[in-house]
């Protein structure tokens, strides 16, 4: 059986303007794969204007894996995401927050483990 690394993330940004904006982490390593066990995501400021949403998603490189989405978050309120995601290399982990306003620090934590790819 292959060894399981611990593995958390934790993102934290403030966006420049107010817009779509985007949080993502790293990308996956070619070396190993992730599986991210619970994820959760905060916005301190409400989303304004028309489109007001969270997406989460994987970003792989052909499109955008949608995991959960939550219309019209609330300012300081932890939302989360139980499923098991797995992440392969090159892919990323990212939080879409639609009609940000100006100056929102968005907040993504996750946990769970990555394994080695071996040849």
């Amino acid at each position: 059986m292959a060894k399981k690394n611990a593995k958390r993330l934790r993102l934290k940004r403030t966006t420049t303007s107010a817009a779509l904006y985007t949080l993502t982490s790293e990308p996956v390593p070619a070396s190993q794969f992730w599986c991210l066990e619970k994820i959760a995501w905060e916005i301190d400021k409400v989303t304004s204007g028309g489109n007001t949403r969270c997406r989460l998603y994987i970003d792989t490189a052909a499109y955008k894996d949608i995991l959960e989405e939550q219309q019209s978050p609330a300012a300081d309120n932890l939302y989360t995401y139980a499923e098991k995601t797995y992440l392969y290399p090159g892919e990323r982990l990212a939080l879409d927050v639609d009609q940000a306003q100006n100056a929102t620090t968005v907040e993504l934590t996750a946990r769970g483990y990555y394994e080695l790819i071996k040849e």
